[in-house]
Formats: structure tokens, sequence, C-alpha cells
């Protein structure tokens, strides 16, 4: 049984109960839904179509709260076995999903699952994190400084200071959240008391990056395992109406059917392939396994990675669509998260050391 988790405690929610949705229709193995709701309990959603997020979030589903044993690969109702878990699909976006922590809990379970591993998923779902990855492996991120809550509090006039020296205007976003939520423009010291009040709403770390205007943002897709060497790299994708930067209604609220994209991007044939490559570049580095978007800025000749998304809405699905198949894709994100299973179950997980020779 392939069981599709999505929703989630995040800001992410009714994102993630869209991507889960789409799987679960895709998805031509036997499944079942685990939808998290907004407190954290799972429920078992069965496999069929719902008109909108609202009908999702409002359904009893029979009152059947399920959770799942550590050592054991299958879901339970109370104290019965509902069924055994081949595979879980996530489908999860921000926190409690796709920044390791389910991940961790799949792990202990023993239960094979689509996506990036731990390290990976805390990886990518930190942005001061990813971009030190990023950095150290030479791949370009606009310049940037982190500020703690801590840090701030204890001396405003420091973070200014740093703040003034990478100079307006800039970006200013929590760590560890996505679909810019929590995001804000300073143009000067006045608009920046303001943003970072607003970051921290959202997170204990902030990051204040250099803001780059009359850029394009570019982003593309990578599907495979970085410890298996083998990629498959998405058509770009151009998004349209962004001012300063793609607001979470630019991303998810507005009509599906009149969201412009323009694919491949319109930033010519020779960087296209060039962000093709940094996405695999970046994919590597981060060690990713099944699907990750990267997201890219593009200022004439300068091109600069600005975050990695692990589990991104809809599984990247469009940007395969010349490509793959949705349904294929989720079934390559299965057979790789298998294959990965089966590496890790390889390895040794316990130590005798040798016992001494007496008389020797």
């Amino acid at each position: 049984m392939i069981a599709v988790f999505f929703g989630g405690r995040s800001c992410e929610h009714d994102i993630s109960i869209i991507t889960g949705l789409q799987a679960m229709s895709a998805c031509t193995r036997k499944s079942v839904g685990v939808y998290i709701d907004e407190n954290g309990a799972w429920w078992a959603a069965p496999a069929k179509n719902f008109e909108s997020v609202n009908a999702v979030k409002n359904m009893k589903f029979d009152g059947k709260r399920v959770h799942i044993r550590p050592s054991e690969r299958a879901l339970y109702v109370k104290n019965k076995r509902l069924c055994d878990i081949d595979v879980a699909v996530l489908c999860m976006h921000g926190m409690f999903g796709e920044d390791g922590t389910l991940q961790g809990l799949l792990e202990m379970c023993g239960i094979p699952y689509t996506g990036s591993g731990v390290e990976a998923s805390a990886i990518g779902m930190n942005k001061l994190r990813s971009k030190a990855v990023f950095e150290r492996d030479g791949l370009n991120v606009l310049p940037y400084t982190p500020v703690l809550r801590s840090q701030y509090t204890a001396d405003a006039a420091v973070v200014i200071k740093r703040v003034n020296e990478l100079g307006y205007p800039v970006i200013v976003k929590p760590c560890n959240l996505g679909s810019s939520i929590g995001i804000s423009m300073a143009n000067d010291n006045t608009e920046l008391f303001t943003a970072l009040r607003i970051a921290f709403e959202w997170d204990d770390t902030v990051i204040v990056e250099k803001a780059l205007t009359d850029f394009i943002e570019v982003n593309c897709a990578v599907l495979g395992d970085r410890d298996e060497g083998r990629f498959a790299v998405s058509d770009t994708e151009q998004p349209v109406g962004w001012k300063e930067f793609l607001t979470f209604t630019d991303k998810y609220a507005g009509d599906v059917k009149s969201t412009k994209h323009k694919i491949p991007a319109e930033i010519g044939a020779e960087k296209n392939e060039i962000i093709q490559e940094l996405a695999e570049r970046a994919f590597r580095a981060v060690g990713c396994s099944g699907v990750a978007r990267i997201d890219f800025m593009v200022k004439g000749d300068d091109i600069y990675v600005n975050e990695i998304n692990t589990i991104p809405g809809s599984l990247a699905n469009g940007l395969f669509k010349s490509s793959i198949e949705f349904s294929r894709l989720i079934e390559r994100m299965i057979d790789i998260a298998l294959r990965r299973k089966q590496r890790l179950d390889a390895l040794k997980r316990t130590y005798a050391p040798p016992v001494p020779i007496v008389g020797k």
C-alpha cells in the first residue's frame, strides 16, 4: 500500500493538501491518504476526488484517527492494523514535513519514503545552511547576513550596521519558511525594523539578503538520487507577474487557469542550459533524492541560486510535463525510495569488538 502524506502543522498546510490530492489522483498503485490536520492529528483519507481544500479539512474521515509505530511498517487505527505501508509518498510542505522531522520518524519505523533524507531535508529547509552548502560548491548566492533574535534583542545597532554594509534595498526572510510567507523588502532603516519584526514572528533566525532589481526568476527541477548518480533535469520555468518578489498570492492563491508561467524561461537557450546544469549541481551539493526544485535569479550574465525546495508544490509536475507523465514521475520517486531503503538496510548497524585471545 502506498501512503500519501499531506497537510501538516505549517503555514503551507493548504498547499500541501493540493499537492497530496494531485498525487493521490495520479498514483497508479493502491493507496491511502494520510491527512495531518493543522493540530497535528493524523487521519486516514479515502483516495477520492475532493471539490476543495476546505472539503478535505472539514471531513471526518469516518473518524479514523491513525498513527504509526516505531519499528513497524504499518498504519494503525487505535490498536488495529489498518494496512501495511510499502512506501510513503511525501507531499508535505514546510515545517514538520519537509524539514526532516517526518523523514526521521519514518526512518525509525523502517518505512521507505519519497524525497530527500533527513539531512538533505533539514539543509534544504534552512536557508542559512543551504546557502553555505551552495557557496562551498562554488555556486553564486546573493550577499547576505544572518540575524538571530537574541543578537537583535541584545544589540540592534550592530545588526543595523551589518545590514547597512550590505546596502539597501534588502530582502528580509525567515530562515525556515517557504512560499514567500514572512518576507519583506526594506529600502531604509525604518523599513528594516518593520521587516525584521514581521520575519521574527515566524522564526528565531532571519536572513537579510541584498535585493536584486530588474531580475528574472527561473525555476528548474531535478529527479534522481545523489548516491546513484542518475538524474533527469526538467524544463526551466519563468513565473510571470512578480514585482520585487513573488508573493504567496502570486504563487498559489490566484486562478489556476490564469497562472502565468513561461516554459522554457525566456532567457535564451544558452542560459537555460546553464541553469539546468546548476540545478543538478545544487541537487547534488545538498544531497537530495526524489524530486527537488531549485529557484534562481538571473540578471544579465549573472545567475544566483536563491533556494532549493526538497518537496516542491505539485511535486514539480508542471516542470516535467514535456518529458515525464505525472503518474510516471511518482512511480520513479517510489522506485528511488525503495532502492535507497535497500542500500540503507545493507549497512551494518551493530558492532561487536573483537574478543582478545587469552595468553597471547
